[in-house]
């Protein structure tokens, strides 16, 4: 039997260790949250900077046509298709190598590692970027003349070339500031990369314009170097200040990492020598290693949207359409419903951005459990947001196409399209969470798989007169249905993780229900009233977004840790208790 000292003593060591258990799981949760509000605060961050830039880019789309003209738009058009390209295959992925490299490196606590990355990745750009933007410069007249068809676009093509260099350097430090999931320096240099570049295009078109409208188009691509200077100073800006203040490097370190904070120097060494210790070369070696299979994918898109002009056509022609109808239709699929398709990766896209780096942690760390819980939380925040905004676009296709000044006929290819959006984010998402886990080869097969997948629906339904270009918004939507399912099934042979079916989809589909039924009888009620499509159309989103919005608050898919992410949301959060809107 035990003495009353034994069981004394015993229960004192009980109680320690419940407490230490106790203390355990209170800073396992901590840690938990503290990533998932990195990786979301980093997805908002970037998907407010890319509302701002689009809202920008809406601006000169105004002000440019009114200033220059249609000849002076055609040749500023001209030079960024031809300038684009030289950008990608001149940054080949390196942003995202960078990103997942530099995590890596943070949850090792190694600083001269992440370091040595930047330097590494900023020498490769810099080569890159000089060759290409001289490239860029020196065919200007040859591609004017024998691509554009046009000699007078070789000045705005001239005039946009060192943007290459500026931007390729650029994207060098957003990927390491990505890495140490901090967004804000690369949301910030966006946004201002966006001002400069808009007020400059203005102004410099402006300025030009008494010397012709080349020397306008000229000027108005000048502004994009102008803004990526703008854009790269603020970056470089931001490096200096954190080397500066080294505490900042502490307080990441010690947060994303756990344990000690982070050591600088020397001491650093000791936490991952054999990073710290690689050659240039090797790093060099694995950074394109890493980045290659990213260009591919990027070289796949343009590829599909290839498939889209030598496919359709043919087969509207085959299924018995005029050539004037063909154009038409095409014109309504490509110009008009696509885009509308694509509008909600401006948040899906931020979210896949932002889950490189916390996934590439988890795993440097060894972390299958904070692994699974990121992959989950991302997946789960691309499908609360793609799944309104598809079923938005679907009941509303014919209201927001005559809102936006299009024909009515644009909701034929606009709603199987919508659904699009909810397969298009799972690709984006899943791609972003195997870039991380270094699986950077898979997106780009499950990719391929999905362009095959659009060849075989596009090729068979279009060519048939009771699908038309229906077919072909069919062929879009499998493709991102077979790439995004693909994807998302290597993930769960790889992490074993399995959704909260009731928070992540049985709930978001009730408000989305609601969400139709009120915003519809909103619509409609505004409409008898008004007799305004676009009235009708701006109250029934906002009635939309509210309603699903509070559903998401009520039934508790959203709660006070999710509001907590963002700025002023322990605020928000009290409001919405006091309101009883807020469950959790």
């Amino acid at each position: 039997m035990l003495s009353r000292v034994g069981v004394v003593e015993l229960s004192h060591a009980g109680g320690i260790y419940d407490t230490l258990n106790f203390r355990r799981f209170r800073f396992t949760r901590e840690r938990e949250f503290m990533t998932k509000k990195s990786m979301i605060r980093g997805a908002a961050i970037l998907a407010a900077a890319g509302l701002i830039n689009r809202f920008l880019g809406a601006v000169s789309r105004i002000a440019l046509p009114t200033l220059i003209g249609d000849a002076g738009v055609g040749l500023y058009q001209m030079a960024y298709p031809v300038y684009g390209m030289f950008l990608v295959i001149s940054t080949a992925g390196i942003p995202v190598a960078v990103s997942k490299l530099v995590a890596e490196q943070v949850a090792q606590r190694n600083r001269p590692g992440a370091l040595k990355i930047l330097q590494v990745a900023t020498a490769i750009l810099i080569l890159t970027g000089t060759l290409f933007s001289l490239g860029l410069a020196l065919g200007a007249k040859p591609i004017a003349t024998y691509v554009a068809r046009d000699s007078r676009a070789a000045l705005a093509i001239v005039a946009v070339s060192p943007a290459v260099l500026v931007l390729s350097v650029a994207s060098a430090f957003r990927g390491f500031f990505q890495g140490l999931q901090n967004m804000g320096p690369s949301a910030l240099s966006q946004v201002v990369e966006q001002i400069i570049r808009v007020a400059s295009m203005i102004g410099l078109a402006w300025a030009f314009l008494p010397h012709g409208v080349e020397y306008a188009a000229a000027g108005a691509n000048l502004g994009a170097v102008l803004g990526g200077a703008a854009g790269l100073v603020v970056l470089i800006i931001a490096y200096l200040r954190q080397e500066h203040q080294r505490g900042s490097w502490r307080t990441e370190w010690s947060i994303k990492g756990g344990g000690e904070p982070f050591q600088s120097g020397a001491d650093s060494k000791s936490y991952s020598k054999d990073n710290y210790m690689a050659s240039r070369s090797s790093l060099m070696r694995k950074i394109l290693e890493l980045s290659f299979p990213v260009v591919l994918a990027a070289a796949i898109m343009p590829l599909m949207q290839f498939l889209d002009i030598g496919i359709v056509p043919l087969r509207l022609s085959h299924a018995g359409f005029s050539s004037d109808e063909i154009t038409k239709l095409f014109g309504r699929l490509t110009g008009m419903a696509q885009p509308l398709m694509y509008f909600p990766t401006l948040v899906t896209a931020a979210v896949a951005t932002s889950s490189v780096p916390a996934i590439s942690e988890a795993w440097a760390k060894g972390d299958r459990a904070t692994l699974s819980m990121r992959a989950q939380e991302s997946i789960r925040l691309g499908f609360l947001f793609a799944l309104p905004a598809a079923v938005g676009l679907f009941i509303f296709a014919e209201e927001f196409s005559l809102m936006l000044r299009w024909p009515a006929e644009v909701a034929v290819p606009l709603r199987p399209l919508a659904f699009g959006t909810v397969f298009l984010a799972l690709q984006q998402i899943s791609s972003g969470i195997l870039q991380g886990l270094g699986a950077v080869g898979v997106p780009v097969r499950n990719l391929a798989k999905g362009a095959v997948a659009k060849l075989i629906v596009s090729f068979s339904l279009t060519g048939m007169p009771a699908f038309g270009i229906l077919g072909a918004a069919l062929g879009t939507v499998a493709a991102f249905a077979v790439a995004g399912l693909m994807n998302v099934s290597t993930l769960v042979r790889m992490l074993g993780f399995t959704l909260d079916v009731r928070n992540s989809v049985l709930k978001p589909i009730f408000g989305v229900l609601l969400m139709v039924i009120c915003s519809k009888a909103a619509y409609f009620w505004v409409y008898a009233a008004t007799s305004s499509n676009t009235v009708g159309c701006l109250v029934g989103i906002v009635v939309a977004v509210a309603i699903y919005g509070v559903t998401l608050l009520l039934t508790g898919v959203i709660g006070r840790h999710e509001l907590e992410v963002f700025p002023g949301g322990n605020r928000v959060a009290g409001i919405l208790e006091r309101l009883r809107l807020l469950r959790r």
